[in-house]
């Protein structure tokens, strides 16, 4: 490579302090090597011998998908070979588009010939080996069925079956058949367009008593397609199944052709519950009592899940994808007992972490309902009476409560559209406590069920009038600052002393809460109506609010304290004890105690922006 790579290297720790020869040396026999997202470079070859170094880029350290590290620009990955035989299953995917410097293994080994070099990577070996030896433990101590960390390019396919736009349902049909497979791509001049199935058929040409010669396959098709990646967990495409209410999903990588179709009868053969399954028997249950049973099928699959050490944001995304389809199944049968239309449209709202999608194992329900303006005391009493019966539902399935009461019985929190308007503008000009409570457990409002236009209408107004206000933006910012992580002199963490929780300190309070709360808070000022902390993340990044490394450090830390979080819950609930948000450090590896100290330092730099951003130091 160029002068300019030596000069790159040399700006690198531990290779800045190294004699500018040896650079040159290593930076001209250098190669350069660019990764797409989702591309794997395998790390568990016994021949494999180079480093690489990350000059712009996110990658993932993975072993047996399970994400061990992620690096950013500046950090090596691949010099633990030279110090160990790395594990079968061990790799590195990118996270996004990434340039790699690649270090042969000669030139490696001739930088380790000083000291500074060999002792800094000789060190991070270690602590790697050990954070490989955790994980294997972990899994290993685990009883859940292994298949449910597999990836999609573990399950086999056949090749798509695929017809013309033009060609008639007729022929369709005919290949399908002959093909053996219920399903078949719909293509136009190279581009791949929809689908085709044999439900498609059934109702869209036969159930209407169409000509199927007369009609094309392009007619009937389901466009776009949904598509899923070969590297994405099998529990990414189960959730991405639920939430989008299909059977199946187009196998595609990298604007590549697809490479086959998986389909709900794939995933169905997973011994044990499975999402697919589950989101089925949600939607087939005529009563509670049958929904009661499927919820606590829901619990046991989270439970083996979360002791799995599934990807902590894919179970959050997947605990609220069921639990949306358990309360719309609760909507529709209730309205099917109450035996009469509603009288004026209503929709219902999941707030806080439920409308974040970061529901675990401890978390209460937090919902409203907003209506269209009603008038008469009949009408108003329906809505009383659908709001308890719901609650009640909900409550009986084993749904907690909310301890605050934020749930659509009470009627602080069911209120007609245009009284939502006026607490908004009321909120964004007192800005007091109560305000900046409601406020945020308002801004993280997701859809469930009912008419989606008042959700919208609302959610729209709300950051309009929020963003526009910059006494409760500071307000918000200052909600995160509150609480501050639990790291005290010479990097020790900080434990309570006594009571019920002695020896433990609070994940949630010192370290969830305050990134949540301020992400959040920015990404209302930069109008980004995702309410997912992690995509809020990604998309402050994108505005360029973020870093590369910043908002991976963020992302990383906030991971892994929700990681540590649900492990204890999913332990405490196996125990018989209630889950709560306390954290044993002493039961944590040395590896994990030193990434937990550098997540709370994470926490505090991130704090320490937000107090410089709204120049918090001059609030009362």
């Amino acid at each position: 490579m160029s002068r300019g790579f030596a000069d790159f290297l040399a700006g690198i720790y531990p290779l800045s302090g190294l004699p500018g020869k040896d650079l040159q040396e290593a930076g001209s026999r250098s190669g350069q090597k660019e990764v797409s997202p989702g591309e794997i470079i395998p790390l568990d070859h016994k021949d494999h011998d180079s480093v690489y170094l990350i000059k712009d880029g996110v990658m993932q350290i993975l072993s047996h998908n399970e994400v061990v590290d992620t690096l950013v620009s500046g950090e090596f990955f691949g010099y633990e070979s030279f110090y160990f035989l790395p594990p079968l299953g061990q790799s590195a995917v990118a996270a996004q588009d990434s340039t790699l410097c690649v270090i042969s293994g000669d030139d490696v080994r001739h930088l380790l010939e000083h000291h500074q070099v060999n002792l800094f990577f000789q060190r991070k070996a270690e602590i790697f080996r050990s954070r490989i030896q955790d994980i294997q433990h972990w899994r290993s101590a685990s009883r859940m069925d292994p298949y449910m960390c597999l990836t999609l390019r573990d399950v086999a396919v056949k090749d798509p079956v695929t017809v013309q736009r033009n060609t008639p349902v007729s022929l369709a049909a005919g290949i399908m058949l002959q093909e053996g497979s219920a399903a078949c791509l719909v293509r136009q001049e190279g581009r791949f367009l929809g689908i085709v199935t044999e439900q498609d058929i059934l109702k869209k040409v036969v159930a209407r008593d169409l000509d199927p010669k007369a009609v094309t396959a392009g007619e009937i098709m389901s466009a776009p397609l949904i598509t899923a990646k070969s590297h994405e967990l099998l529990f990414q495409a189960f959730s991405r199944m639920v939430s989008r209410g299909v059977r199946r999903l187009v196998l595609q990588d990298n604007g590549a052709d697809p490479r086959g179709i998986i389909e709900d009868r794939d995933l169905l053969s997973v011994k044990g519950e499975n999402p697919v399954y589950l989101s089925r028997e949600i939607s087939r249950a005529g009563d509670l009592t049958e929904l009661k049973s499927v919820f606590q099928q829901v619990r046991n699959m989270v439970l083996r899940s979360a002791a799995e050490g599934v990807g902590v944001f894919q179970l959050g995304r997947l605990i609220s994808d069921m639990h949306h389809q358990i309360q719309v199944r609760v909507h529709e049968l209730l309205l099917a007992e109450m035996n009469e239309p509603a009288p004026f449209a209503f929709c219902i709202l999941a707030l806080g972490s439920e409308g974040r999608r970061e529901q675990y194992l401890a978390t209460d329900q937090d919902n409203a309902l907003i209506y269209s303006e009603a008038s008469g005391k009949a009408q108003m009493s329906y809505l009383e009476e659908f709001s308890a019966k719901f609650i009640q539902a909900l409550l009986d399935l084993g749904f907690p409560p909310c301890p605050h009461e934020v749930m659509l019985n009470n009627p602080q929190w069911r209120m007609s559209i245009d009284q939502a308007l006026d607490l908004v503008d009321d909120m964004a000009q007192t800005a007091d406590k109560k305000s900046v409570v409601v406020t945020s457990l308002l801004l993280d409002m997701r859809h469930v069920t009912g008419d989606g236009q008042l959700a919208g209408m609302l959610k729209s107004y709300l950051f309009k009038r929020i963003r526009r206000s910059s006494l409760m933006l500071k307000y918000m910012a200052n909600e995160a600052v509150r609480f501050k992580p639990p790291l005290g002199f010479f990097n020790k963490l900080v434990v309570e002393k006594s009571g019920r929780h002695k020896g433990r300190l609070d994940v949630k309070k010192g370290g969830i809460f305050p990134l949540t709360h301020g992400i959040r808070t920015l990404a209302v000022e930069h109008s980004i109506l995702e309410t997912s902390t992690e995509e809020r993340i990604s998309r402050l990044h994108e505005q360029g609010v973020f870093s590369t490394g910043f908002s991976a450090g963020l992302r990383q830390s906030l991971e892994f304290l929700q990681t540590l979080r649900v492990r204890t819950q999913a332990q405490q609930i196996k125990s018989q004890a209630e889950p709560d948000n306390f954290i044993s450090p002493d039961r944590l590896s040395v590896m994990e105690r030193d990434r937990l100290k550098d997540c709370f330092k994470m926490v505090m730099e991130f704090q320490s922006v937000l107090s410089n951003k709204y120049n918090l130091r001059l609030l009362t």
